[in-house]
């Protein structure tokens, strides 16, 4: 997607540090942006604070993602604004970070609800609007490096690595899917992410985190990266670049599968 200026952009997840980056540059590419936020005030602190730097509409609309009726109201609310959306950022979030055996099912619900279930309800608002439409819109579902990269990093933070692996599985099963709708997909898979990157001096979450120690990167060049990638039409947006080791760590293990299975002799043919 090549054209910006004067057409909208829903972000879910608005009022937090990635999603106001997102707005902030789409914004600045002269988008209209709807921030949506389950907290009410932080998107309309967003929104107010868009309009007024970057001269552009910008619409708060308090949501829960995990809520399909919400996410149906977001995207009528969006339309009845701006008649159409070309641009839709699924980036809420949640975390919580405990050991396996601690997790309660109402930890797995709440962040399965909202870091998987709030992109599938996302698309099956958006989808079929964007489609009416003519298409010429593209999809952004935040994934992260933990949905590609090395699990046994994240051992405290293991729903939420559960939630993004399938989030990188639903775009790339999406996009082929959609591509002759002319709807575009992106994935985006950033490492760690901190205000001020040159400010930070830990602490270290967990060892996914410090693995990006010397690859720490701002809201706004992660933001940068995905403008670039919804602008080049990237399948994967990965910003941070020391999560080239992690995908060739994690495809290591895979392939170490192959060769144990290639050393048993398959079982012998029965008459």
């Amino acid at each position: 997607m090549d054209h910006f200026e004067g057409r909208a952009a829903v972000i879910t997840g608005g009022g937090g540090l990635l999603g106001r980056g997102m707005a902030n540059r789409f914004a600045a590419a002269g988008m209209h942006i709807v921030v949506s936020d389950i907290d009410g005030e932080k998107a309309a602190a967003v929104a107010e604070q868009v309009a007024s730097d970057h001269g552009v509409r910008a619409l708060a609309v308090a949501t829960d993602v995990s809520d399909p009726e919400s996410v149906d109201a977001l995207a009528a609310r969006a339309y009845a604004e701006f008649g159409s959306v070309h641009l839709l950022c699924n980036n809420a979030g949640a975390a919580v970070l405990r050991p396996f055996a601690e997790l309660t099912r109402d930890d797995w619900d709440r962040v399965l609800g909202v870091q998987f279930h709030g992109v599938l309800n996302g698309v099956l608002a958006f989808l079929p609007r964007m489609i009416g439409q003519g298409g010429d819109a593209h999809i952004v579902n935040t994934s992260s490096m933990s949905g590609v990269g090395l699990a046994s990093l994240r051992s405290l933070n293991a729903p939420y690595v559960t939630a993004k692996f399938a989030v990188v599985g639903l775009s790339e099963v999406m996009a082929p899917a959609v591509a002759d709708a002319g709807i575009g997909v992106s994935v985006l898979c950033p490492g760690f992410t901190v205000t001020d990157p040159a400010g930070f001096d830990g602490p270290w979450s967990m060892p996914s985190a410090a693995w990006y120690e010397h690859n720490l990167l701002g809201t706004e060049a992660v933001a940068d990266e995905v403008f670039e990638g919804v602008r080049e039409g990237r399948l994967h947006i990965f910003p941070h670049r020391a999560g080239l080791g992690e995908v060739e760590g994690r495809h290591e293990l895979l392939l170490e599968g192959f060769r144990q299975a290639a050393r048993t002799s398959p079982p012998m043919e029965q008459d």
